[in-house]
């Protein structure tokens, strides 16, 4: 039996607590460090796991150590710095996505890995998701027949990302890329051409994101996809996250419906769905896709072949939501 892979997480908050806790609890697998610039979070997570170790940063980590993987839960903007410090040692990487926030900063973390031979991926967690994953087996079976146009919605409560990310992370990046990248890896052999998007910013432009996007894509086989962003659903909203993947096409059609978790709650002060899908906590163990990704991604760093997207696929992501963000800065359409 093979010994068990040493882990590390660079990053401390919401994601990186959530990593540490799947990959300490994981077969084969051994969490051995968790470093986050604040070393009073880091210790409080690396406490909760037997032999973890708390640093203050990437730097000290990897000073002091060399693990096997290294994932990076760390604000977008953070991820190259940390991740060429990796692939440095040598030290596989899984970044969570998108895989930065500059093309200049994942075309050298994509560099980097190359160089240095390691395996890069990065945590487009809705491919775990059983219902996308079957929907894209329809299209690789030929039961869709040639995509004609794609319908991707991703809505949620104001008191969700707005509230945890206070302004931190622009919408696209952090809600759109996730369609973004399930439309690219479902449309293998097409590019993007080109793109027209529009921005509102009404309600949460003072905290420093946007309320809504939308956004029309041009495909090189001819196929058209329609994206629907949104931050800015009231707090009563019916759904936690009202999501929708439609396709036409010329054989058939398919709806991937995911606003109802299946479990709904209510008393006096709230009224509220529970995630049954993402990431689920039962007695102390996380579960869902999350957990499903992660530990495809251990079996994926021993050789095996999973659903991980590649450096270089999430970077074609990034691309893509940039132009967005760019057509609706300039309202042009712009050519990719």
């Amino acid at each position: 039996m093979s010994s068990p892979l040493k882990i590390a997480v660079i990053g401390a908050g919401f994601m990186g607590s959530m990593h540490a806790s799947i990959f300490a609890q994981a077969p084969g697998a051994e969490l051995i460090a968790i470093a986050d610039q604040n070393l009073d979070l880091a210790r409080t997570v690396a406490g909760k796991h037997n032999g973890c170790q708390a640093y203050r940063s990437h730097e000290e980590l990897l000073g002091a150590l060399t693990p096997d993987l290294i994932s990076i839960c760390t604000p977008d903007n953070l991820h190259r710095e940390a991740a060429l410090a990796a692939a440095m040692k040598g030290v596989h990487l899984f970044i969570e996505k998108p895989i930065a926030s500059t093309i200049d900063d994942g075309e050298a973390i994509v560099a980097a890995a190359d160089k240095a031979r390691i395996k890069l991926g990065v945590g487009y967690l809705l491919r775990f998701d059983p219902r996308y994953a079957h929907a894209r087996q329809l299209i690789a079976e030929g039961k869709i027949g040639d995509p004609i146009h794609f319908y991707a919605r991703r809505n949620s409560a104001r008191t969700e990302g707005p509230k945890r990310y206070g302004g931190k992370l622009p919408l696209p990046l952090h809600v759109t890329v996730h369609d973004v990248d399930l439309v690219l890896w479902m449309l293998a052999g097409q590019e993007a051409v080109s793109v027209y998007a529009q921005t509102t910013d009404k309600l949460l432009g003072a905290s420093g994101t946007q309320d809504t996007i939308g956004a029309i894509v041009r495909f090189s086989g001819g196929t058209l996809a329609t994206f629907e962003s949104a931050w800015s659903l009231p707090a009563g909203a019916r759904h936690m996250i009202d999501a929708r993947l439609e396709l036409i096409g010329t054989a058939g059609s398919f709806e991937v419906q995911c606003g109802d978790s299946g479990l709904y709650f209510a008393d006096a002060a709230t009224s509220r769905e529970i995630d049954t899908q993402h990431w689920p906590s039962f007695a102390g163990t996380i579960r869902g896709d999350l957990r499903e990704e992660l530990h495809a991604v251990l079996r994926w760093v021993r050789g095996a072949d999973e659903p991980v997207a590649s450096g270089r696929e999430a970077l074609r992501s990034l691309a893509l939501t940039r132009a967005m963000m760019k057509s609706a800065e300039t309202g042009e359409v712009v050519k990719l």
